[in-house]
């Protein structure tokens, strides 16, 4: 044999033992470096059916804290500070607190402890995410002892010294959701699905959990792991018939416990109408 053709096997060896490395390493990154920390992403929303008296106005969503999983009490907690540094006006929920049917009452304690640290000038709105139906009774009684107001197929019209009020709706389900929407007021619409917004059409502003943006995002292309509900509408956001729709990437993961080039986060949005 050659030496020609016995360098060819040992670049072979070294291109595979180089390559198992990077997945290696790829995976770990993705498992353990990945799914930690947090980003707060600010984004100006800008509607000229705003009234300006709303200018300003800061609404922090969090979502998908799938706590048990990859998310964990430090993790919460950080969360937490994080939200009340941002002094919100408003703040949301978009939807799946744990990643099991089977909460224990240590871990529901937990939850309403940090949950109800969590402080907003006006209101705390939730709504019912897939896992939350699991356990619903629970949801709604941590909730509650929270301060949070569960919007479950309902609205509430929210006043900032100010005679006009904008309307927030949350959405379970889109049956029969006409009557919750008046075209006299802005509407902010909360979902978990945000494949919904294909069933709502007179909201100006939607805001939707779930997809995770993907969990694992490429650049230039974003997110590729598509759920049952965020099929078509999985990155940050879309505008849909004259509405604006924005997905919280969310905070912990779903059925797979990695995250890639797609940290953990939570969403300021502040309110213009120029």
């Amino acid at each position: 044999m050659d030496k020609k053709t016995q360098i060819k096997p040992r670049r072979a060896v070294k291109v595979l033992f180089f390559l198992f490395i990077f997945i290696l390493l790829l995976f770990l990154y993705a498992r353990y470096i990945n799914t930690k920390g947090l980003i707060i992403k600010e984004t100006p929303i800008v509607d000229e059916e705003l009234d300006s008296d709303y200018n300003g106005l800061k609404i922090v969503q969090f979502s998908d804290v799938h706590y048990g999983r990859t998310t964990s009490k430090k993790d919460l907690k950080n969360v937490i500070e994080q939200i009340n540094s941002l002094y919100p006006d408003i703040i949301v929920f978009t939807g799946d607190l744990f990643d099991s049917a089977s909460i224990s009452d240590k871990d529901a304690e937990l939850m309403i402890q940090y949950l109800k640290d969590l402080e907003a000038q006006l209101f705390k709105f939730a709504i019912i995410g897939d896992y939350d139906k699991k356990y619903l009774e629970t949801y709604q009684s941590i909730l509650n002892e929270s301060d949070f107001i569960l919007l479950d197929n309902s609205s509430k019209l929210v006043y900032d010294n100010n005679s006009t009020p904008i309307n927030f709706v949350g959405l379970t389900n889109t049956n029969n959701i006409n009557s919750l929407y008046d075209n006299s007021y802005f509407t902010i619409t909360l979902v978990h699905q945000p494949d919904s917004i294909k069933e709502i059409s007179e909201s100006n502003i939607v805001l939707a959990g779930h997809s995770l943006g993907g969990q694992i995002k490429i650049p230039f292309i974003g997110g590729i792991i598509k759920n049952k509900g965020a099929e078509t509408y999985i990155n940050e956001y879309y505008s849909v018939d004259g509405q604006q729709l924005y997905i919280s990437n969310g905070i912990g993961t779903q059925n797979f416990s990695f995250r890639l080039f797609n940290k953990p986060s939570i969403s300021l949005y502040r309110l213009y109408n120029y």
